[in-house]
């Protein structure tokens, strides 16, 4: 008698990588930040690299509480620190980690800049003004390692 043959139907697997590609991102951004070795005059090298550091991070928690990648590049959040921040906030960052009003102050800072494209291109007028403002470096990485270290296991989990 013929066995009857054996049919293996292999349900849909879902593996979501990008809060954990967007992690990785963040920190080699965070990695180069470090790296840069900055003269007496004005660059907005480091700031730049910080601030996308920042921003993939917080991305890349929205990611785990399924904010859509389309969301994530929409006007409504984009490239705002702020934006990103407040929305990680409400989805509940808050009971992961503790940021302090210091990294937020600064934060608001960076994103003066930041979301517009400052750290990018060069601006005659803030140069001559000496780039009033500008957030302090070491708080920003401060906040960047606070966030990639607290975050890793929430991306890791959302896999």
């Amino acid at each position: 008698m013929a066995s009857k043959p054996i049919v293996i139907k292999p349900e849909p697997v879902v593996v979501r990588i990008s809060p954990l590609g967007f992690h990785r991102y963040a920190s080699e951004f965070l990695h180069a930040a470090r790296s840069v070795r900055v003269g007496p005059s004005f660059s907005p090298v480091p700031y730049y690299l910080y601030c996308r550091s920042l921003e993939l991070v917080l991305k890349a928690f929205l990611l785990t509480k399924d904010v859509s990648v389309r969301e994530l590049k929409s006007r409504n959040l984009g490239h705002d620190l702020v934006k990103v921040l407040d929305r990680a906030k409400t989805l509940g960052v808050k009971q992961l980690l503790t940021v302090t009003s210091a990294h937020e102050k600064e934060l608001v800072k960076a994103n003066n800049y930041y979301a517009s494209k400052g750290f990018e291109y060069f601006e005659v007028m803030k140069a001559v003004h000496g780039y009033p403002e500008l957030p302090e470096v070491s708080v920003l990485a401060e906040l960047a390692s606070h966030l990639l270290a607290a975050l890793e296991p929430v991306c890791l989990n959302a896999t």
